[in-house]
């Protein structure tokens, strides 16, 4: 689960871009499938295309309006994807034992993530959310 509401800072500018363009959950797809590589934008939108399937067609289209035919820098934004991750272990169902094996943490690696959330304020006010 990708939350909405992600602390600016966390980001790096040309992502925020795209969010503006498609929104916060369609980003951070594109993040995790190209991030850390360019990705071309075709100059005009497609259904069949691998970037329709992955973020759908409207959004397509509103990054196609900005950046048709350019190849830009997606970002890996490793410290986002980190909170976010820490926020789902933090919010997971299940014994420390069973998220270990779900994520493939150790147990004293789930407990450190879930204390470190727990002084950060809690997982509503872990870095994430405004």
């Amino acid at each position: 689960m990708i939350p909405e509401h992600i602390e600016q800072n966390l980001l790096p500018e040309s992502i925020r871009d795209i969010i503006d363009l498609v929104g916060i959950s369609a980003a951070l797809r594109i993040v995790e499938e190209r991030g850390g590589i360019r990705l071309y934008v075709p100059k005009t939108p497609a259904v069949n295309h691998w970037l329709s399937d992955l973020i759908g067609l409207d959004n397509m289209t509103a990054l196609v309006n900005v950046y048709a035919g350019e190849e830009i820098e997606i970002p890996r934004c490793a410290a986002a994807l980190k909170a976010i991750k820490d926020h789902e272990i933090a919010t997971a169902e299940g014994s420390v034992t069973e998220l270990a094996r779900r994520y493939g943490y150790t147990e004293r690696g789930i407990r450190k993530i879930r204390r470190r959330v727990e002084e950060q304020g809690g997982v509503d006010q872990m870095g994430l959310f405004d």
